[in-house]
């Protein structure tokens, strides 16, 4: 009897390792056919930085009544969002944007963010015009850089247009969402396994492509106002918040200024645009609610409207320094869009009116910009 119960654990531990076996031969398989041909496309590799490539993502929206149910958003084989490059790119404007989640506009339809808008205005009044909008989710300044020096400057676009501010504020190092785009700075050891291993990743990414059709990001869920909810500081409070931006506006500045710097070098034109925030002062149009003592951000306790736009507004003089510091063009966003919840459906991300707003003021102030260094395309 022992016998035969001896026999038939060893058959089961022969089971097992030959299991344990064919699995990691057809792991190691997978992953050497992989590496040689995979026809997915999910990334792009240039030095560092990882772009989705020839991607479509169908997003059902159930969740947020300011956003359409059903939103597209398609990557080119640049794995940008926009049109193919042009044939005979040096003869086109080319133009890129640059800037986090409220540049990609990632939960509006390929058709309704600010950049798709803001490129039909420009070919109304430019000749052979090619806008294509590289903004990624959670990117701040240290993505940029990455995303300028390993990918976007050897496009050599005429023009690239920053929206920056948002990701920076209070950021000392590259964020986890940066992190995410660069071969090599993994945000922890289960990302590294991932962006190591052709097959992990491709499970990943399919895993990620079924997840975002049920649109289950809460953060992008709508910030409701409400008129009876204030949040009231301290001076003590505020003064000490803004004072400890300090070293973060100084560091900002110099990541700003480079990549200025990198644009000039490489005969870009930098067109940097300031951060809008739906808080701050006045009333909301639409709910009467103070958007100076609306408490914005449900893991702060300590941050009102006004606070967390005054920290915002140190960021965005950086930007308004630059026409004088460098002599690039400045787009004051931030001054010129409404405070109106119309037009938000956060703290910060434009809902389809929006970014119809965002366009048409980017669009009057960088029409006349492009006409003095671009006249032999102005119609």
């Amino acid at each position: 009897m022992r016998n035969k119960s001896n026999a038939g654990g060893r058959k089961g531990i022969r089971r097992l390792a030959y299991g344990v076996y064919l699995f990691v031969a057809v792991f190691v398989l997978l992953e050497i056919v992989l590496r040689i041909y995979n026809p997915f496309h999910f990334r792009l590799r240039g030095d560092k930085i990882i772009l989705p490539i020839n991607q479509k993502i169908i997003i059902t929206n159930k969740i947020n009544p300011k956003l359409d149910p059903l939103i597209v958003d398609t990557r080119n084989s640049l794995g940008l969002r926009g049109p193919e490059p042009p044939v005979d790119w040096k003869s086109c404007l080319t133009v890129i944007t640059v800037g986090g989640s409220t540049t990609e506009c990632h939960f509006l339809n390929d058709n309704k963010t600010w950049p798709y808008l803001l490129s039909q205005e420009l070919s109304d009044s430019f000749s052979r015009c090619w806008l294509n909008n590289a903004g990624l989710d959670g990117h701040s300044t240290y993505g940029h850089i990455v995303l300028l020096n390993d990918y976007i400057k050897k496009l050599r676009p005429k023009v690239i247009i920053f929206l920056t501010g948002i990701n920076d504020v209070e950021t000392e190092e590259p964020t986890f969402h940066d992190k995410l785009n660069i071969r090599g700075a993994y945000p922890d050891f289960r990302h590294y396994i991932f962006w190591n291993s052709e097959v992990l990743n491709l499970c990943l990414n399919l895993a990620r492509g079924w997840r975002a059709q049920k649109f289950n990001n809460t953060t992008n869920a709508e910030v409701l106002l409400d008129s009876s909810r204030r949040l009231i500081l301290p001076d003590s409070v505020m003064q000490r918040r803004l004072a400890a931006q300090a070293p973060f506006v100084v560091a900002y500045r110099r990541r700003v200024e480079q990549l200025a710097d990198t644009c000039l070098a490489w005969g870009i034109l930098p067109v940097f645009v300031t951060q809008p925030n739906q808080f701050g002062f006045g009333k909301d149009p639409l709910t009467s609610t103070d958007l100076a003592l609306f408490p914005c951000d449900p893991h702060d306790d300590q941050l009102s409207g006004q606070l967390m736009w005054q920290m915002l507004e140190r960021y965005n003089d950086v930007v308004r320094g630059l026409p004088a510091e460098k002599g690039v063009p400045v787009i004051d966003l931030a001054r010129s869009m409404p405070k109106n919840s119309l037009y938000y459906y956060d703290m910060s991300h434009f809902t389809n009116q929006g970014a119809v707003e965002v366009s048409d003021i980017v669009a009057k102030a960088i029409i006349p910009v492009l006409r003095r260094y671009f006249p032999g395309q102005y119609r």
